[in-house]
C-alpha cells in the first residue's frame, strides 16, 4: 500500500489527519505539486486527474478520493470506528462528512477567487465571484454552527471522519492562506482551535 500525498493540499490534509487520529501507518509519498510531478506521465498512470491524494493497495488498485480512501481504511482497520458505531450514528456522521466535502468544494472555489495562488484553476480571479461565493460558503458554515454548538467535535464527544474534512479546508484557509475562515462562527472558531491542538493536526 503507498499513498500518494501533497502535505498541504487540503484533500490530501483529511487522509493524512485521519491516517494519524486512527494510528495507521501507510507508507507515503510526497507529491512535488511545484515542480509539476503530479501531471507528470507517470503519475496520470495511477490517476488520470492529476489530483492528490491517492492510495494504491495492495492488490494495486488505485483509489483516486479523498472520501473513498478514508473510507476503504476505514473498512481495513475498523478498531476505534471514525465513522459511527451503529446505523443512526453512522447516518450522522456520513451526513456531516458529506456537509464537510460541500464546504470544501465551495470553498476551493472561493479560494481561487480571493487570493492570486491559483492562476492554472482561476487565471483571472475576482474579488466579486469571491463576494458571492463566499455566501454559499457560510451557508455550510452556518449548519455546522448549529450542530457543533453542543458538542466537542462536529458528531458528538469523539472525533470522526467529519472532522477531519471539515478541519482540513479550515487549516488551508487560516494557516497557508491567513484567512479568518469562520471566525464569525464562535462554535466552530472553539472547535478548530481545540481540534488544532490535537497532534494529528500537526503539519
Amino acid at each position: 500500500m503507498l499513498l500518494y500525498q501533497f502535505q498541504k493540499g487540503t484533500n490530501p490534509r483529511r487522509v493524512i489527519i485521519y491516517l494519524n487520529e486512527k494510528g495507521i501507518d501507510v507508507p507515503r509519498y510526497e507529491l512535488d505539486y511545484a515542480g509539476g510531478e503530479h501531471k507528470s506521465r507517470e503519475y496520470l498512470a495511477i490517476n488520470p486527474g492529476g489530483r492528490a491524494p491517492t492510495l494504491l493497495t495492495d492488490e494495486g488498485v488505485p483509489i483516486t478520493d479523498s472520501a473513498a480512501i478514508v473510507e476503504y481504511l476505514e473498512a481495513l482497520y475498523p478498531g476505534t470506528p471514525m465513522i459511527g458505531t451503529d446505523v443512526v450514528s453512522r447516518s450522522k456522521v456520513r451526513s456531516l462528512e458529506r456537509l464537510g466535502t460541500d464546504l470544501v468544494v465551495r470553498s476551493q472555489l472561493w479560494l481561487w477567487n480571493v487570493t492570486q495562488s491559483f492562476p492554472a484553476k482561476e487565471p483571472s480571479p475576482s474579488l466579486e465571484v469571491a463576494d458571492k461565493l463566499f455566501g454559499y460558503v457560510t451557508e455550510i458554515l452556518d449548519v455546522l454552527e448549529m450542530t457543533t454548538a453542543d458538542n466537542e467535535f462536529l458528531a458528538g464527544n469523539t472525533p470522526t471522519i467529519a472532522d477531519c474534512t471539515v478541519f482540513s479546508i479550515f487549516q488551508t484557509c487560516r494557516e497557508r492562506f491567513d484567512l479568518a475562515f469562520g471566525a464569525d462562527h464562535p462554535c466552530l472558531d472553539a472547535w478548530y482551535k481545540n481540534f488544532r491542538q490535537r497532534p494529528s493536526a500537526d503539519y
